[in-house]
């Protein structure tokens, strides 16, 4: 699938962006603790910074610094709880899912009749944490349902082999099951392994449609995945009535890039 001259600027979202977020919103909070517990101060909405922009300068790559990049997993647990997204990330009205957290010894997992399954982590990964949050409904608008994942690899290898199976997951599936209630149909991807010369980051998005027991079915659904060195970052968006594709699209970018900058916080060499 050719996306051209938008991909390539959506693709910056790994490097630029993540530099705008620094710059707009200054140093990040603690983030989550060691015990799962989450540090609102942390959230780019909470301190009052701008939403991340798709820059229109040239790719910024992502610098990652050997000496911080986590060892263990206890050290990979604490970057990935710092890293994901909070309600808050995702704008004002966001709240925490009945199901909120998940990990960090499982990760979802496409089966091989497309349904999407919790698997044990496999040996390859250090942990990987998952955090869904919502916009409830109100008034004509039905809620936005939205997920940020973040998952910490032992090697370099391992987290790129996870965006190619990304990639080429919509070609096997393009049709997937989420759950008991929801559905993906005409999914799509497309983006740039590798886009930064120095091969630290690379970015990809799946766009569909997601069918669920909400009025109005089948809605916008977008899925960004973004890797970072040995993290790769992967958010989704379930649209629904009263929110289109570009609110979606929006969204999915917006925290992506706060959880990028994140990583550069963390694992980023010090300028």
């Amino acid at each position: 699938m050719a996306w051209g001259r938008r991909t390539r600027a959506r693709v910056r979202l790994c490097g630029g962006a993540l530099a705008l977020a620094v710059l707009a919103t200054g140093c990040w909070g603690e983030g989550g603790d060691a015990d799962g517990t989450d540090d609102p101060s942390a959230s780019p909405e909470a301190s009052g910074g701008a939403a991340a922009a798709e820059p229109d300068g040239p790719f910024l790559g992502f610098v990652p610094d050997p000496d911080r990049r986590p060892k263990n997993r206890a050290q990979a647990l604490k970057v990935a709880r710092k890293v994901v997204a909070k309600p808050e990330d995702w704008g004002a009205g966001y709240v925490k899912s009945s199901d909120y957290k998940s990990g960090p010894r499982r990760t979802p997992e496409l089966s091989e009749d497309c349904v999407w399954e919790q698997r044990r982590l496999p040996d390859s990964e250090f942990a990987a944490v998952v955090r869904r949050s919502e916009l409830p409904a109100k008034g004509d608008a039905g809620p936005m349902r939205v997920a940020a994942v973040v998952t910490v690899h032992r090697t370099e290898e391992s987290a790129r082999w996870e965006m190619a199976r990304t990639l080429e997951e919509p070609l096997r599936c393009p049709g997937q099951r989420l759950n008991a209630t929801e559905r993906v149909t005409g999914l799509r991807s497309g983006g740039d392994l590798s886009p930064d010369p120095s091969g630290a980051t690379d970015y990809l998005q799946e766009s569909g449609e997601v069918h669920s027991d909400l009025p109005g079915s089948p809605h916008p659904y977008v899925w960004d995945v973004c890797r970072m060195g040995t993290v790769t970052l992967a958010v989704s968006v379930k649209s629904a009535t009263g929110h289109d594709k570009q609110e979606a699209l929006a969204t999915s970018s917006k925290v992506i890039g706060y959880m990028g900058a994140r990583v550069i916080m963390e694992m980023g060499v010090r300028k």
